[in-house]
């Protein structure tokens, strides 16, 4: 059984991701391009390990 989510939900992430990004990088640092590579890399780890839960998830329910 593969394990599937609605592109509804998929597209409320991506907003999500970004404030979520952009809070933690603003309250780091003061200067724009110090605050726009922190989001990239918020938000690449954020989505790095989402995807990595996705897939413990799929394979636990696989194997049940």
């Amino acid at each position: 059984m593969l394990v599937s989510m609605s592109i509804q939900y998929l597209l409320l992430y991506f907003p999500l991701l970004l404030a979520v990004s952009f809070v933690i990088g603003a309250s780091r640092h003061e200067k724009r391009q110090l605050i726009v590579g922190q989001i990239i890399q918020n938000a690449f780890w954020i989505t790095t390990f989402m995807l990595i839960i996705y897939a413990i998830l799929q394979i636990v329910s696989w194997s049940v």
